[in-house]
């Protein structure tokens, strides 16, 4: 049986069937194929500095493990998350910066820290934002946002819509995902990178 329209509907959908097959083809302006990122690093002040372009870092599960180590590993790689009120930056009260474990990326200054007495060290804003990417998690029978340094991809842990003045979101972050370093050594480490 042929229906009277159908000579008609052929040219359309093969014209639409090679649209879509091309833009499929065509890279999109929003996906980020490169190597390297915008991120800003520690300035002369300790302060974020700069935009500057950084290279992705990327190793293999086996490089990641033996850098890491296991509860490292099984927190920023495998996006595992440790216990409560265990961590060891939880009562961390020093003024400084927390950089990823696995990059060495800064992440968060401890101006911005809190006690939410949730059980894991949380931060109302990041150092610079481009040093963090956030993306959907739908794991666990609930929806959430996953935050991520933005150079290695190493899961740091969840941000929520229930944090304190003045940006009320709560960075919820693994202690075993950072590493602390005090004003002293991001002031050195700034003056390092003036030179």
């Amino acid at each position: 049986m042929q229906f009277p329209f159908s000579r008609h509907l052929l040219p359309v959908l093969l014209l639409l069937s090679m649209v879509s097959i091309m833009s499929a083809q065509t890279p999109s302006s929003s996906t980020n194929n490169t190597n390297t990122l915008a991120v800003r690093l520690i300035g002369p002040d300790g302060q974020p500095g700069p935009v500057v372009q950084s290279s992705r870092v990327v190793k293999t599960d086996a490089e990641w493990e033996k850098q890491l180590g296991p509860a490292a590993y099984r927190v920023l790689r495998a996006k595992g998350t440790e216990a409560p009120f265990c961590g060891n930056l939880l009562d961390n009260h020093k003024d400084g910066v927390y950089f990823c474990a696995g990059c060495g990326l800064p992440l968060f200054a401890s101006s911005s820290k809190f006690n939410s007495g949730t059980g894991w060290p949380s931060f109302y804003r990041p150092f610079a934002p481009e040093n963090i990417t956030e993306i959907r998690d739908a794991s666990l029978g609930m929806v959430r946002t996953e935050i991520l340094c933005a150079r290695c991809g190493g899961h740091l842990g969840h941000v929520f819509d229930d944090g304190p003045a003045p940006t009320h979101l709560r960075y919820c972050l693994n202690s075993v995902s950072l590493v602390f370093k005090d004003d002293a050594e991001v002031k050195k480490m700034g003056a390092e990178a003036a030179k």
